[in-house]
């Protein structure tokens, strides 16, 4: 599998945040399903083996793909309008945030999800995160309050993407 700068990926988080989180996703998802509870921005391409994320952890970080999911089930997918300068917009737009604390202060937001699209500081929760590059990317209209259950549903029903990879990496 060959990952390009700019994909966006989902996985589960198996501990209780992770739970807590799927269980509201699911709560206020309009399939009522939820599987992912996490995602993500691909930002140096490769196999999965070689590619570099930049998420929200308990820090903003980059981290290998691989090394932090394998075994893990991944959702992967691909903006099929994603470009090297679109890219480069969406990185300027996000990269100032690593290194900065995780914004969990906004998840109680998402119990009520209009609180969480509309009140923010500028920080975001995972999801918010990659879908903030895809915001300054010029890819997507908007980008707060989005949880991981609404990027994996961007991925697998938006016609402007495309699944590069779903299954255990």
């Amino acid at each position: 599998m060959e990952l390009k700068k700019g994909d966006i990926f989902c996985t589960r988080n198996p501990m209780a945040l992770g739970m807590a989180i799927n269980a509201m996703q699911k709560l206020w998802s309009k399939d009522n399903e939820s599987t992912y509870s996490h995602a993500g921005i691909i930002v140096e391409g490769g196999s999965s083996e070689e590619a570099v994320t930049f998420e929200a952890l308990w820090t903003n970080k980059r981290q290998n793909l691989y090394d932090a999911y394998r075994g893990k089930k991944v959702l992967i997918g691909r903006n099929v309008h994603m470009t090297d300068e679109l890219f480069q917009k969406g990185w300027e737009g996000v990269k100032h945030h690593e290194g900065q604390v995780y914004a969990g202060y906004r998840l109680p937001l998402f119990f009520v999800p209009f609180l969480a699209k509309y009140l923010s500081l500028g920080l975001g929760v995972c999801s918010e995160l990659a879908m903030k590059f895809l915001y300054k990317a010029d890819l997507s209209d908007a980008w707060r309050g989005w949880n991981p259950d609404d990027v994996a549903d961007m991925i697998h029903n938006y016609k402007d993407y495309c699944i590069i990879f779903e299954g255990v990496l």
